[in-house]
């Protein structure tokens, strides 16, 4: 079976485009600004969208890379190796020598799957300390901290410049395929491919959103693009 790359690439995109804007929406965000404190409930149910949207977001960089291809041949194996390398340019605003982020400042967007440590550390969390109410009945019990509550201000800023980068990437999806082509014509990538083995960041097996859909579909049609086209 042939698919139509163009279609389904159009299809996902304004699905995610969709999606995104209900969390501009629920952030109180518009391009450009960044929200620093936000309601924990509210910052709490715009990561569980966040981050299943950045994982369909990287298989559709890769389904678009297929409408590119036409020599029916897994992409990965048939890109020029680049001559030159390109400076960092510093992301820091000019002026005031401060340190200061400029605030129109958009991070790029990861390509690349999290990976999972092959060898993680167990995690300690601390405990309220010794259980020693009191010795002669006088002392006070023993501090415990409070309860994260959810209207508790947190902070936003990290969550909205993850907003404002994925959104940048939907505006310039042929940009996002330019740069995916680089980053795998590099001898010295770390990792052979963008998408990691096994289920995909954000997948929830009994989830029932807008969003999980779009990240079954495109998790599917990414490995399909990864395949040798049918010219039969």
């Amino acid at each position: 079976m042939r698919w139509n790359w163009t279609i389904a690439v159009e299809r996902q995109h304004r699905a995610l485009r969709w999606v995104v804007m209900v969390m501009f929406s629920t952030a109180g965000l518009v391009p450009g600004a960044v929200v620093e404190i936000l309601p924990r409930h509210v910052h709490s149910a715009i990561l569980r969208y966040l981050r299943p949207a950045e994982a369909a977001m990287r298989r559709l960089i890769v389904m678009a890379i297929r409408i590119e291809d036409a020599s029916g041949l897994p992409f990965i194996w048939t890109l020029p190796v680049p001559k030159r390398r390109r400076k960092k340019s510093k992301r820091r605003a000019k002026g005031g020598g401060d340190g200061a982020v400029d605030p129109n400042f958009v991070p790029v967007f990861p390509l690349f799957d999290p990976r999972k440590d092959p060898d993680p550390k167990p995690k300690t969390t601390p405990g309220y300390g010794p259980r020693i109410w009191s010795f002669d009945g006088m002392d006070d019990p023993v501090h415990r901290p409070s309860v994260p509550m959810p209207d508790d201000p947190v902070s936003a800023r990290r969550l909205c410049l993850r907003l404002l980068a994925l959104n940048a990437a939907l505006d310039d999806l042929p940009g996002q395929v330019r740069r995916l082509k680089r980053v795998l014509a590099r001898a010295s990538r770390k990792w052979p491919q963008p998408m990691r083995r096994g289920r995909p960041p954000g997948y929830r097996a009994r989830g029932k959103d807008f969003i999980d859909d779009i990240l079954s579909d495109c998790q599917t049609m990414a490995l399909r693009a990864l395949e040798p086209a049918d010219t039969s």
